[in-house]
């Protein structure tokens, strides 16, 4: 053994049985309690500190241990919520379908004369305006094999939409009433006012038609009803086309246009209804019968 490890030793030794004989000698006395408080007053600071720390560190880890509580009911919460949200959806898409079945049958009873085929917008190419985005086309998806062809009105329940004016064997293109190059006979329902209802780039931003052609003198008034004529081959007549909003002259033909909004919403098209046959009218007479030119 080395020397300083013989040192070390020897006052350990020495410091031990120092304490054995004082506290023996305390005890003795008869000072043993005294000691002992002695003992715990300078053990005390060190028990205390002890303490804090212990709880500290417990504390440290129930801390962390609660994090990881709270993320796993977060993510369970979070599940639920994603849960709730596609039972909503699904709600939501059933109410629209179940909706839309309810508006189609009732079409198909108030309309005997019709021949109806339902069919889904696939595609659309819109213009956009203040309110939205207006569809002047329509892809959907019914064609030949559904006895689809050109020339065929398509409705919503709600009014008119366009005209079929190219078909595949199960898609066709519909050019809506707000085109151009889309012109429907029409007449209102108060007076009788028969016009063309065309679509029109300069009311177009707010999703409206014109209908244009009418006499000088017409009496159209603001709130009234159009609807289809019936002039023409294409469509029958009574079809809801809209509301007269507004009514102006035009000086250049001399004649009178009126402004038409629309009762179907272009800016949000999704089922819609073909007119594959139907009993021909003129302003409400039966002419001949109609269809698909």
């Amino acid at each position: 053994m080395s020397r300083i490890k013989q040192r070390f030793f020897i006052a350990c030794l020495g410091l031990a049985l120092a304490i054995a004989l004082f506290t023996g000698v305390f005890a003795v006395m008869g000072w043993g309690s005294l000691l002992s408080d002695v003992g715990s007053a300078v053990l005390y600071p060190f028990q205390w500190v002890g303490a804090k720390v212990g709880r500290g560190v417990t504390g440290f880890f129930s801390y962390f241990a609660d994090i990881d509580s709270l993320k796993e009911e977060l993510e369970s919460v979070k599940a639920e919520n994603e849960s709730l949200r596609s039972e909503l959806i699904d709600a939501e898409i059933m109410a629209d379908e179940n909706s839309w079945l309810y508006r189609y049958l009732s079409m198909k009873e108030e309309h005997g004369d019709y021949s109806l085929c339902a069919a889904s917008v696939i595609s659309s190419s819109s213009a956009s305006g203040e309110g939205g985005d207006y569809a002047l086309e329509l892809t959907l998806n019914r064609g030949t094999s559904s006895g689809v062809q050109a020339g065929m009105p398509v409705v919503t329940s709600l009014g008119l939409v366009g005209v079929v004016v190219e078909t595949g064997l199960n898609h066709c293109r519909v050019m809506t009433l707000l085109d151009t190059s889309v012109s429907v006979g029409a007449v209102t329902t108060r007076a009788t006012e028969n016009g063309l209802c065309e679509g029109d780039y300069a009311v177009l931003h707010n999703g409206c038609a014109t209908l244009k052609g009418l006499p000088e003198e017409a009496d159209v008034q603001v709130g009234d009803i159009v609807v289809t004529s019936g002039r023409g081959s294409v469509y029958p007549y009574g079809i809801p086309i809209g509301r007269v909003v507004s009514v102006q002259a035009n000086a250049y033909s001399r004649t009178t246009e009126a402004t038409v909004q629309p009762f179907t919403d272009f800016s949000d098209l999704t089922q819609v209804v073909i007119l594959t046959d139907y009993v021909h009218y003129v302003d409400g007479f039966e002419s001949s019968a109609g269809g698909a030119p």
